[in-house]
């Protein structure tokens, strides 16, 4: 229960994290290979995606060097909040047979809450879930994080359901939650019992995790097909553009550690084994939308140049930046002086490489309308 404890104050005090990110890839939509000039007059005019490569020298320092896609001409901007988890809907999804008297709730101040069930935890925030079916899984949870961070995972059906089947089950919990954006990209990944001691046995041998099983902080286990479980990651989108989400170029959040976070990356991940659902963590879920501005017409390259001018034409760079990567996204920046209302606005995200290191972290965000410096 201690790690519950300190999830629950960890979701009351969200100002004090200071960094977060983007996400990336637009989907593209196909050209027509056949059209008269008229029909590409006014496929220019009035196109759902436009891409081409930019090389341009800015500075002396600083250049650009990547491709540039747009989905489409204008975008609306919206308002929302986080989302505040309905727990009797939670209760009846995740433990439909229980009675009242088996579940205990304890409700926070800030609105966060505790829910129990037998050894079943879930522990709810603005726009934060985590659930854990047992003490069991967490260790199970950090095989797969494992896996992942290593590129070990692998894509297959297991033997007690097959991939699709598990995939319906979580997207009908997510359905159930009428979410304000739309399910984006979904990873599935399969852990099978062999797969478990492979990573196992990487993690024990890893000068970074090694220490933990000398602690005793993680304990060897021996698996059979009743671990078995899919690894199954989410991200979102809203009006066919992704948000941004988690595991991408982080932010630096102006306004100090005692401001809330620019913004909560979006971001939905599931364990699913034999016993069903058994584990949950979603961050930065809002509520349903409602439109702040009506579609508006985007800035293209020649705004974004603009806006990289006045932020950086004028200053002295000892180093090299090139801009490498540039996407559109929907980017739920928190309101001032708010912690739970959000405003999505569509944002370019410029990654630079510098001094030629190309994994860098390190991007800029400008306001896709007026061109005004995000972060």
């Amino acid at each position: 229960m201690k790690e519950y404890r300190y999830l629950i104050a960890s979701i009351i005090c969200l100002g004090t994290v200071s960094m977060v990110g983007c996400s990336k890839n637009v989907n593209s939509i196909e050209e027509k290979s056949e059209m008269t000039m008229d029909d590409e007059t006014n496929i220019e005019e009035n196109s759902i995606t436009e891409q081409g490569d930019i090389q341009e020298t800015i500075t002396e320092n600083l250049t650009v060097n990547t491709k540039i896609e747009i989905p489409g001409k204008s975008f609306a901007t919206y308002n929302t909040e986080y989302k505040n988890f309905d727990n009797e809907k939670i209760v009846e999804f995740l433990w439909p047979e229980s009675s009242e008297e088996e579940i205990q709730i304890n409700e926070y101040d800030g609105g966060a809450s505790e829910i129990t069930f037998q050894d079943e935890t879930v522990a709810l925030g603005a726009g934060v879930m985590k659930y854990d079916k047992n003490d069991e899984i967490k260790y199970l949870s950090s095989l797969a994080s494992y896996a992942e961070e290593n590129a070990l995972l692998e894509k297959k059906n297991l033997s007690f359901m097959k991939e699709e089947e598990a995939i319906s089950n979580i997207e009908a919990f997510l359905s159930s939650l009428e979410l304000g954006t739309s399910l984006g990209e979904r990873e599935t990944f399969a852990l099978s019992k062999e797969d478990m001691l492979s990573i196992q046995n990487a993690m024990k041998s890893d000068e970074d995790y090694k220490s933990f099983y000398e602690s005793g902080k993680f304990q060897e286990q021996i698996f059979d097909a009743d671990d078995e479980m899919y690894y199954i990651k989410y991200s979102f989108s809203l009006d066919g553009v992704p948000a941004f989400g988690e595991g991408d170029p982080t932010v630096q959040m102006s306004g100090g550690v005692e401001q809330p976070l620019l913004a909560d990356p979006m971001g939905a991940t599931f364990l699913f084994s034999n016993l069903g659902i058994c584990e949950i963590r979603l961050t930065g879920m809002v509520n349903q939308l409602n439109i702040e501005a009506e579609n508006q017409e985007i800035i293209r390259f020649d705004g974004i140049k603009k806006a990289l001018v006045k932020k950086i034409g004028d200053v002295i760079l000892s180093d090299t930046y090139n801009l490498s990567n540039m996407w559109l996204e929907y980017f739920p920046k928190r309101k001032e002086d708010s912690f739970d209302k959000v405003e999505l606005i569509p944002v370019w995200c410029c990654k630079f490489d510098i001094n030629g290191d190309i994994n860098v972290d390190y991007a800029l965000r400008f306001n896709a309308i007026t061109g005004e410096e995000i972060s």
